[in-house]
């Protein structure tokens, strides 16, 4: 057992009828940056309520630094916690909000002390005699962020704290977030639907649905090594396609790539593997990319069913006349094709 981080052992939740958790086992590592990922409902806040202290499993442990803290009340924990609503106190200004915690935990001269310095590493000095309604939504999470790290948590749990924010905001915050997380070396275990959140902030990503764990891995290797559609689906853009329309023999496999892994062909005079055309049908500009929208055709040129997303860059796409529906030509990357089981097993 790995005594140097949170291991989530066994953890199974029902309420009444409805199934929350399915026996959930994973580490955290100590010092890192954990993403609980999955569409709402998959029962990652549930999750996170019950490392925290906040609900009950209705079986497994919960084991910090080798201790079993399953049966521990919240507050004898040593986690903090953010929420996504900042659950800042409205009457009290942002240093008294800071120092609720602190009171009674040490001098009045240290609590001050501390509430500067949270002050200070959030960005916010110069706002101690402020009150919540005056400041923005990103300055209220980040004075919730202070709060919480003030009380020097050995874990910090946060729930979806940057969700109700602009999308400047929010992006502008994820990084101060995660410079945080690595300038202290904290625990940090955050839940959200976001997948551009995860990839960029996570160390490690735990993709949950239907209060399982799907899968759990690195940024870059649940991106590239998918263990199932509905992970390849969740995470990043994906084309799914079937193996006869790409010319490969392929009994019983669903397989798979991603946009930017479709180049286009001009070189190719005749059909080969790996050479797929199709009729244009829509295009999308998205700044340094084109998304490019096409109906399938077969070996004969004949519209399919099947459609496929293309990203091309905006340089080499601006060359190119994409009237719709002229027919392209365009190459699979063999190095990314995903392959999976019928059943969804990769």
């Amino acid at each position: 057992m790995n005594s140097g981080g949170l291991v989530i052992e066994s953890i199974s939740k029902s309420f009444g009828t409805y199934t929350a958790l399915q026996h959930i086992n994973v580490t955290i590592p100590k010092g890192k940056f954990t993403c609980l990922l999955g569409p709402s409902g998959c029962g990652k806040t549930t999750l996170l309520r019950i490392v925290a202290g906040l609900e009950q499993s209705d079986q497994g442990r919960i084991i910090h630094e080798g201790q079993d803290i399953t049966g521990l009340r919240p507050a004898k924990r040593n986690f903090g916690i953010v929420f996504q609503s900042y659950a800042l106190f409205p009457n009290l200004t942002v240093k008294d909000n800071i120092a609720y915690g602190l009171k009674g935990k040490m001098p009045r001269k240290q609590i001050q002390e501390r509430v500067r310095e949270m002050l200070e590493l959030v960005g916010l000095a110069g706002t101690e005699a402020r009150y919540p309604a005056q400041l923005s939504g990103g300055q209220q999470q980040r004075v919730a962020l202070a709060r919480a790290i003030a009380l020097s948590p050995d874990v910090l749990l946060l729930d979806e704290p940057l969700s109700a924010l602009d999308a400047k905001v929010r992006d502008k915050l994820r990084h101060q977030l995660r410079e945080l997380q690595q300038k202290l070396g904290i625990t940090m275990i955050m839940v959200t639907h976001d997948q551009e959140e995860a990839l960029t902030m996570a160390d490690q990503i735990v993709v949950m649905d239907h209060g399982r764990i799907m899968q759990c891995g690195t940024p870059q290797n649940v991106y590239d090594q998918p263990s199932s559609p509905f992970v390849a689906d969740f995470i990043g853009a994906i084309n799914f396609i079937p193996a006869e329309v790409i010319k490969q023999n392929k009994d019983n496999k669903q397989l798979a790539i991603r946009p930017e892994h479709i180049s286009l062909d001009t070189t190719a005079a005749v059909p080969e593997e790996g050479l797929i055309s199709g009729y244009v049908q829509h295009v999308e500009f998205r700044g340094t990319s084109y998304r490019i929208d096409l109906q399938l055709a077969d070996v004969q040129g004949r519209p399919t069913d099947y459609r496929i997303a293309i990203d091309i860059a905006s340089e080499a796409a601006r060359r190119k006349d994409w009237t719709s529906p002229s027919l392209m030509s365009f190459r699979l990357n063999p190095e990314h094709i995903l392959e999976f089981e019928a059943e969804g097993a990769r």
